[in-house]
């Protein structure tokens, strides 16, 4: 209880000094973990990208720039049934393991035994891991209509561009929706008895007043990311910025659910957490 008092109060440089604290104690060292979540993911793209001829696309373009030409290579995807199955396999591949990287987070987050194995535990919650990503993603898209349909239709009936930044202001909405929906997958995680769609409008209340606050914790890391441009340290810090972000993100989650908990009644459903 005392611990959760102490989270609760913890400002933004706090929250991430506790998280870099966390990662010093974390064995094995989260980078380790998000290299190996990094190396997973980008064989799963070639394969992707393979499946839907950008590989091949990109090979034929690179191919003509070394003799002088600028050629655009049309991709063609692999056809039929098999094809498409296993382009959504590694789709519902990269899902499972975005809410794995996300329980292994919590983990170490809160001094628990975390490892390589934790980006795996998701496919033991299948179908909740995939939903918990999608149905935010779907809402969000939802509002995001607001800025493309407008504005869509004013540049095809004006001829002029310029209304795809004149129109910025109207992608807010979904924006907005972004950060109302961002801890549902914690949420989900710590009440495996609640459903996806519970845990979806417990989040937006939750992070009601509190959006502006995880924005500015977002751009707080804006400096590492523009140190991940440098050639070849960039990378080495990417890795390492992957794990400190959401490790830092978990304790963001455990502090505004914190203060929600004292303040409302328990979560309906509730059981032990999942992870």
């Amino acid at each position: 209880m005392e611990r959760n008092r102490e989270i609760v109060g913890m400002d933004r440089k706090q929250l991430k000094a506790r998280a870099r604290q966390a990662m010093s104690a974390a064995r094995p060292a989260p980078f380790w973990v998000a290299l190996a979540l990094m190396a997973i993911m980008l064989v799963l793209n070639v394969l992707a990208m393979s499946l839907d001829g950008t590989l091949d696309a990109l090979r034929t373009m690179y191919a003509a720039a070394l003799q002088g030409q600028l050629v655009y290579a049309e991709p063609r995807a692999a056809g039929g049934l098999i094809g498409w199955l296993l382009g959504l396999a590694i789709q519902v591949m990269s899902i499972e393991l975005t809410v794995g990287f996300i329980i292994y987070a919590l983990r170490v987050w809160r001094g628990e035994k975390a490892g390589v194995g934790d980006l795996f535990d998701s496919f033991g919650i299948f179908f909740r891991a995939i939903w918990i990503q999608v149905l935010p993603s779907l809402l969000v898209s939802i509002w995001s209509l607001l800025y493309v349909m407008p504005v869509t239709t004013l540049v095809v009936m004006t001829g002029d561009t310029w209304w795809l930044a004149a129109g910025l202001p109207l992608i807010i909405p979904a924006l907005m929706a972004v950060y109302s929906y961002r801890l549902a997958p914690y949420l989900m995680l710590d009440n495996p008895g609640a459903g996806c769609w519970q845990c979806v409008i417990l989040s937006r209340q939750i992070m009601r007043g509190h959006r502006w606050e995880a924005f500015v914790l977002d751009m707080s890391f804006l400096g590492w990311a523009l140190l991940c441009l440098i050639p070849v340290v960039g990378f080495i810090l990417m890795i390492w910025l992957s794990a400190y972000m959401q490790i830092t993100g978990a304790g963001f989650y455990e502090k505004l659910a914190g203060a929600f908990m004292a303040e409302h009644a328990p979560f309906p459903g509730q059981e032990p957490p999942a992870v």
